[in-house]
């Protein structure tokens, strides 16, 4: 709930009097009207958030004194704030006023305050720019730092280079079964009943190099995985022959190639294995290993902070007390994060701003990114857009029209990323998903396509009972084109409050705005986890 605290020892103030009643009616806010809250409603640049450039607008100013923090509707595009001060006032503004411009005109008017922007107007953006916000914004930060690691401890880890085949594989024809390699010439005519009988020369195992070539009306033993000798051109299973060590008797004919693995069959010399930004999986490992390569350049893990505010909160194994809870947002980001990949330093902290400024200063120094949970709401203790203020933050983007999630803040500190997501479990969890996770896998060094949650059709076998006014997300499960909402169609099931249906999930279902129940049978849009 929005509301303004007016106190009546204000300052004086230019052109109007101690009291805000004194300013003309129509450069004042209807503070009776419910107007979103200013953290809610974006927090970009001037010149990524005035609509036009055209025309002018006007000021909101707003301050407080500490320990108050009120929220305060408004009629302009921009929210400023001070130190000292509990006056609300409008004044006339070009549209695309320069920050310091803007700090300069609440100076003039509240000598020797300090003043921040510290929103500016602007509605929620889409997911689909939310996602393309925060991936531009990955992708022009520095390069990770690489390192080559044993092929024994580079699964899972992110090609820094295109890694190529150095050899031809297999590096000579071979044999892919126990059996004879023959000259097919030598087969015509053979069968059960005209059997071909031909001399063993040789016999070849798997390492063996054959020291001389096959002569023609000849046949050599050869067993899975020998080489060839040269001028033999097929091999014969064994089972279509009697086994014969000195001599053998063939019943079957062969064409030339037959049964024949030729040299760089698999994967030929320079052939790509990985192009740089790919996830090693055990499939590459097992190719390069089979080039003769022991290690691989990949690039360092990032770590990131996960920090939990809430006065409420208690860390497992602590004594409850009421009115506490148990703080499962942060070890929940923290091991979904360590499951991609990512080294995690964990911690929580009260809802007191200067605390979580530290902690978010602390974390930042020695981690590549920071991810929090709670304190973006519309409640006097959401503070994060207050502390995003005092680390200069730079905002990517401020609020998602989506549910749930809505109030969640991308923000990038220096060279870092910073995502303030909701303190609901269900919020925190979904838009972890969508927006932290892909920037972040993209700001580890991985290709942008396998950063981004596939989207893919599904049937679903349970329904949804409410209607969605605006776009909605839900938990499921996916699995051979089925998708399983939990809950049997209980929509409570699906508050961000919740955590527990979350148990099993590998996907989310989209339902666009101003969409009604869903029931078991409709087709619905599936976002799928990232792997």
């Amino acid at each position: 709930m929005l509301r303004a605290d007016l106190e009546t020892d204000q300052p004086a103030f230019k052109g109007g009097g101690r009291n805000p009643s004194a300013f003309p009616q129509k450069k004042r806010c209807n503070l009776k009207k419910r107007t979103p809250p200013i953290h809610r409603s974006g927090a970009l640049p001037p010149s990524r958030c005035c609509n036009s450039g055209k025309g002018s607008g006007s000021l909101g100013v707003a301050a407080c004194k500490p320990p108050l923090r009120a929220m305060f509707g408004f009629c302009g595009g921009v929210l400023i704030f001070g130190q000292n001060v509990s006056a609300f006032f409008h004044l006339p503004i070009e549209k695309r006023s320069p920050r310091e411009f803007v700090r300069a005109i609440a100076g003039k008017l509240c000598p020797g305050e300090r003043w921040r922007i510290f929103a500016m107007k602007q509605p929620f953006c889409t997911p689909a720019q939310a996602l393309r916000r925060v991936l531009d914004a990955a992708a022009a930060l520095p390069v990770p730092a690489t390192e080559r690691v044993p092929l024994d401890d580079a699964c899972g880890r992110i090609a820094a280079r295109d890694l190529c085949a150095r050899m031809d594989q297999p590096p000579f024809d071979r044999s892919p079964l126990d059996g004879y390699a023959l000259h097919s010439a030598d087969t015509a005519g053979a069968g059960e009943e005209t059997p071909v009988t031909l001399p063993v020369v040789m016999k070849l195992y798997a390492g063996d190099a054959p020291a001389a070539a096959l002569p023609a009306g000849c046949a050599a033993r050869i067993m899975t995985g020998a080489p060839l000798p040269p001028g033999a051109d097929c091999v014969l299973m064994q089972e279509l022959t009697d086994s014969g060590e000195e001599q053998v008797r063939i019943y079957a004919q062969l064409q030339p190639n037959a049964n024949v693995v030729f040299r760089g069959e698999d994967i030929a010399a320079s052939a790509p294995i990985a192009a740089a930004g790919t996830v090693l999986t055990p499939a590459h490992i097992g190719v390069l290993a089979g080039q003769g390569i022991p290690d691989a350049e990949v690039f360092r893990p990032m770590t990131v902070g996960v920090l939990a505010t809430g006065s409420e909160l208690l860390e497992a194994g602590e004594a409850w007390a009421p009115g506490k809870i148990y703080d499962a947002n942060g070890i929940q980001n923290a091991a979904r994060l360590r499951q991609l990949g990512f080294a995690v330093e964990r911690t929580h902290c009260s809802d007191d701003p200067e605390e979580i400024a530290a902690r978010m200063k602390e974390l930042l120094t020695r981690c590549d990114a920071v991810i929090t949970s709670g304190g973006v709401s519309v409640g006097q203790k959401d503070y994060l857009p207050t502390v995003l203020e005092m680390l200069h933050a730079e905002p990517v983007f401020a609020g998602v029209a989506q549910k749930p999630g809505s109030p969640m803040i991308a923000a990038q500190v220096g060279e870092k990323l910073v995502f303030c997501l909701s303190g609901n479990p269900f919020a925190a969890a979904a838009t972890l998903e969508q927006y932290a996770v892909p920037a972040l896998l993209r700001a580890a060094g991985r290709r942008e396509e396998d950063c981004i949650p596939v989207h893919t059709r599904g049937r679903l076998t349970t329904g949804f009972s409410k209607p969605s006014k605006g776009t909605r997300f839900l938990r499921a499960r996916a699995l051979g084109g089925l998708v399983e909402i939990p809950g049997e169609g209980n929509a409570e099931a699906h508050s961000s409050g919740s955590l527990s249906a979350m148990m099993g999930c590998n996907c989310l279902v989209e339902l666009p705005a101003g969409s009604g129940p869903v029931a078991p049978g409709e087709e619905v849009e599936v976002l799928n986890f990232v792997q």
